[in-house]
């Protein structure tokens, strides 16, 4: 079973690409990933919110899964998100994934208006862990269903299967608490302007959406932490949060996947309603993308 420590650096929340009906567009998948291959990530994420999980359906998830496993054939791990409403549903999904060779599933709580109490948090991961056999990360992404550091102390504890927590509340303090709860190598950070004050806590590393629009820069970011090159990733982290300020926004997959194609990837749209980014915020990211890399150090 992967450990904690087996997971860790700048794993990437890749997107789905698709073409103008909403078709999957295999071939750009695989790009991408060779892409995030050159630029050293450290691992990748399959169907997260920044890869339109929301929006796939079962067997699509499973497809792209099966196929980024294919193409990262062992360099780095492959992980999953499943984002459900219902226990069975997600245990649904985790059963389908099982017996693939991928490191562990991300997993967001149910959340459609009414959350669940803090026993049915515990239950729903409980069911999905005996379901996928493999590790799960609590993907902390909605605002209305919070996994608190106490409750994510206590599903751990519960479910020995829950390795890690993917952090995506923009409270740092409920950061702190959550590192200093759970232990901060059993955390991922994703509060995608503010990665190095995540990253000076000692954790795990990240799994945030800026990273699948400039893989390059968050590498050297992390890196430049760990090897304590601080003048150089304060100046990152300055330059970075800029680009973030540019790239977030509602639609935020489809400015995702335009700022990879700023960078040569195949075109690529989201999958409707969601839509493309407009012009004008193709033109602020070009901006905003050439003031970052003219900045990188090399």
């Amino acid at each position: 079973m992967t450990t904690p420590s087996e997971l860790h650096g700048v794993i990437v929340p890749v997107v789905s690409p698709f073409d103008e009906s909403g078709t999957i567009d295999m071939g750009a998948f695989v790009e991408q990933i060779d892409w995030m291959l050159a630029q050293e990530v450290d691992g990748l994420v399959v169907g997260g919110s920044t890869g339109e999980g929301f929006a796939l359906e079962p067997d699509e998830l499973l497809l792209l899964t099966r196929r980024a496993v294919d193409v990262a054939a062992g360099r780095i791990p492959v992980l999953a998100s499943i984002i459900a409403d219902s226990t069975r549903s997600a245990a649904s999904r985790a059963t389908m994934l099982r017996g693939l060779p991928i490191a562990a599933l991300q997993v967001a709580p149910p959340h459609y208006i009414f959350p669940p109490s803090e026993d049915g948090f515990v239950d729903f991961y409980r069911a999905v862990a005996e379901a996928a056999g493999i590790p799960l990360v609590i993907y902390n992404v909605i605002p209305w269903a919070k996994v608190s550091p106490k409750l994510a102390l206590r599903i751990m504890q519960a479910v020995p299967q829950v390795i890690a927590v993917k952090q995506s509340d923009r409270d740092m303090d409920a950061f702190a608490d959550l590192t200093r709860s759970v232990g901060p190598k059993r955390v991922f950070g994703a509060l995608d302007g503010s990665l190095k004050s995540c990253y000076d806590f000692g954790i795990a590393g990240s799994i945030a959406a800026i990273a699948c629009a400039v893989p390059k820069e968050n590498v050297r970011l992390w890196r430049a932490v760990g090897e304590g090159r601080t003048a150089e990733a304060l100046a990152l982290q300055a330059r970075l949060s800029d680009f973030w300020a540019a790239l977030t926004g509602p639609n935020l997959p489809a400015r995702v996947k335009a700022a990879q194609r700023l960078q040569g990837l195949k075109v690529s749209w989201p999958r409707p309603p969601m839509e493309a980014a407009s012009q004008a915020d193709v033109d602020t990211l070009s901006r905003a993308l050439r003031d970052l890399q003219e900045t990188s150090f090399g």
